[in-house]
């Protein structure tokens, strides 16, 4: 049965609205963007501030037994840190930082840069600004913020919480965001090109507004700051509760909402803790719908998400409503699920929120030990993980880059028995429907490492966002000889010829690894179901990663490799039996599996991977390579032209190309996603022709 892959999206590149004056980039609008609330409210003693510990402390101070926050900064690259009565097991006292330090601050920034996080919501608390030491130390923090922001090219935006908000405090707000125009010239782009634009005007973000927990201020008070804002130049993203929509559950019945709603530029709901990774599919059908009013209503929408959440030590472990992180496939989940909800901008919760849990920026694996119990980052993700992840969400956002996103096959069981579905050794090809189809194998394995491939799936897509998994292709108990039960099925390519199709895998006949690798031959008159095992190719050496190309002239080529070998042949026309022997593939440097064909302007391009787990030097994991070779033959003699792809994730592996409507795509495969060496998951970038030949990732500018 044929059923939507709503965990496969690819896109194409687009425009976020970021544009370069005078060498600097601005922008001009929050479509495109993945954006992230930024706290800041972190001080210590000693920082110059005079608030002491604030945001760390419990009733009690900041001591054992005695503090607001449930995660711990990973503070190995603060400028300044301060110490604390917290130790570690091994007795070592532990430090954090103070947001009213100018570095701190430049740090996160940098950190946005490194990472591809496009910029933060300042966030400007009503009940903190309206004291004295609040407005220096916040003040003190937006300036470090605009520096930083124009520094690092990161979108900045002034973002009021009006929690605790008294009525007749919205002229207070009018004032101070009037001040802040000023003194940091948003309006002049010539002189701050980070401020974020949207809809042609500075953007000030208002959140709190339509919840019925019992405010002091309304939607009177709303409509001021609303209009007040608006007739000062600014356009206005409004922060709402989660169901503003319906009128109910945590938001007022008036229907007024919808109406100052329909006033504002962007609406933004409040999810944090709403839901977790088991709850969630609900809600994202509920911004789904979101999304759909707001289009009709003509507003943005910009979804929330959030990484996890804990505040144990700020209300009590008896009181705390963990939602596990589950190494960011939660975060990871949301974020897009968010853009196949056709989202067009994205709000993390939060930057640096630590007391609630919900920070993505580096936090402590190793953390303080004793009466306070603090969430560390999980055990097989690093402190950047969920950096890392919003960054990459940000070019699938931007539609710069694609992704095949891991799903839990069984989320009610216990460890260690989950198991995970991942897709690896992509290959691709566009049929004579028009549709790009990919033919993958499937990693099944329990956390704990074992590997099992013994199935196949296929892919298509006629858009390359919206994709149909049609299910099961072929799995090991459908052929005839060899393993039935994990039964290594890697690696499979797909070839038409005549109006049928020629499913190309290899497979044991005894186990994986005796040199009794044969290459299985199923056939059908459609490109994802109804194959059907034929035999398999007699005279081909017992290696794996089968490769068919049919050229031009219709004349088909068949190869496989492995441990440093390729070779190639061709086949005769029933697309099963060889042509003549096989040819060893010479001048292919540094071979080691995976071999791909392609042709462009004549020439045929072999790809291939040169990286192996086994490839350590002096303790270091492999080169994590693509490489490539051209011939005027699709037999040779190859001259190998080097890398096309040299990525930083591990186990990068086993490339196909393709062109697709016009732009051609480079896919493989990596474990970035599920953080296990041996679940792997499919990506896929742009790559050019260049006009000498060669072929990169990266467009040439000249």
């Amino acid at each position: 049965m044929v059923k939507r892959f709503d965990w496969l999206l690819v896109f194409l590149l687009f425009s976020i609205g970021a544009t370069a004056q005078s060498g600097r980039k601005q922008y001009d609008s929050y479509k495109g963007l993945v954006m992230a609330g930024y706290q800041g409210w972190f001080n210590t003693p000693g920082d110059g501030s005079g608030r002491g510990w604030h945001h760390y402390n419990g009733r009690e101070g900041f001591r054992p037994g005695s503090c607001s926050v449930d995660m711990w900064p990973e503070v190995s690259e603060y400028k300044k840190l301060y110490k604390t009565e917290f130790t570690f097991a091994d007795g070592k006292q532990a430090s954090v930082f103070s947001s009213y330090d100018e570095s701190t601050v430049n740090v996160h920034f940098k950190w946005m840069k490194e990472y591809g996080l496009d910029g933060v919501f300042m966030q400007r608390f009503i009940t903190e600004i309206r004291n004295e030491s609040g407005m220096k130390h916040f003040n003190k923090v937006l300036n470090s913020a605009m520096k930083a922001a124009n520094k690092y090219e990161r979108a900045i935006c002034v973002m009021y919480d009006l929690s605790g908000m008294k009525p007749g405090e919205e002229e207070f707000l009018l004032k101070d965001i009037a001040e802040i125009a000023q003194r940091y010239s948003i309006k002049n782009r010539a002189k701050n090109s980070s401020y974020l634009y949207h809809n042609g005007k500075p953007l000030v973000t208002v959140w709190g507004v339509g919840f019925n927990d019992n405010r002091r201020y309304g939607l009177k008070e709303a409509a001021r700051i609303i209009d007040g804002l608006k007739s000062q130049g600014f356009s206005v993203m409004l922060g709402v509760p989660t169901q503003w929509r319906e009128l109910k559950g945590d938001t007022e019945s008036d229907p007024q909402l919808h109406a100052l709603i329909r006033k504002c530029d962007i609406i933004m709901p409040w999810f944090v803790g709403r839901y977790n990774q088991t709850t969630y599919p609900k809600y994202q059908k509920l911004v789904e719908e979101d999304i759909q009013w707001a289009k009709k209503n003509m507003v943005d929408y910009a979804p929330l998400v959030f990484p996890g959440f804990s505040w144990a030590n700020m209300k009590g472990k008896e009181h705390n409503s963990l939602i596990p992180r589950n190494k960011g496939s939660f975060l990871w989940d949301q974020l897009m699920g968010a853009i196949r909800a056709g989202a067009e901008m994205i709000y993390v919760a939060m930057f640096d929120e630590i007391d609630e849990g919900t920070a993505i920026f580096k936090c402590a694996r190793k953390v303080p030990v004793g009466e306070s119990t603090f969430v560390p980052i999980e055990e097989g993700v690093e402190s950047d993980h969920y950096l890392k992840l919003v960054g990459e969400a940000g070019k699938i956002l931007r539609k710069e880059k694609a992704t095949a996103l891991n799903t839990s096959l069984n989320p009610a069981t216990p460890n260690p028995f989950i198991r995970h579905m991942y897709t690896a050794d992509p290959s691709a090809h566009v049929w004579k429907d028009g549709r790009l189809y990919v033919y993958a194998s499937h990693d099944i394995a329990p956390p704990r490492g074992c590997d099992l491939m013994d199935r196949y799936h296929v892919f298509s897509t006629d858009d390359m966002v919206t994709w149909t998994d049609h299910g099961e292709i072929l799995s090991s108990e459908q052929v005839p000889w060899g393993r039935k039960e994990g039964g290594f099925m890697w690696a499979p390519d797909c070839a038409y010829r005549n109006g049928t199709y020629y499913f190309y895998f290899p497979h044991p006949s005894e186990t994986a690894w005796d040199g009794s690798w044969k290459i299985g031959v199923a056939t059908s008159n459609k490109p994802a179901e109804g194959f059907k095992v034929q035999g398999y190719i007699e005279g081909m050496d017992p290696m794996i990663d089968p490769c068919v190309f049919v050229d031009d002239d219709g004349q088909a080529y068949v190869y496989n490799g492995g441990g440093g070998i390729c070779k190639g042949g061709k086949l005769k026309d029933n697309m099963i039996e060889l042509d003549g022997p096989m040819q060893l593939m010479k001048g292919l440097e540094d071979f080691h599996e995976a071999a791909w064909i392609h042709k462009y302007n004549g020439k045929y391009y072999l790809s291939y991977s040169d990286n192996h787990d086994e490839n350590w030097n002096d303790g270091v994991k492999g080169d994590n390579r693509m490489r490539y070779a051209i011939s005027d033959s699709p037999l040779g003699p190859w001259e190998s032209k080097g890398i096309y792809m040299e990525p930083t994730d591990s186990y990068t592996n086993h490339g196909s190309i393709v062109k697709f409507k016009g732009q051609w795509y480079a896919f493989y495969h990596n474990s970035a996603l599920s953080g296990h060496d041996w679940l792997r998951s499919i990506c896929v970038d742009k790559l050019y022709h260049n006009p000498d030949g060669t072929i990169q990732m990266v467009k040439q500018t000249k």
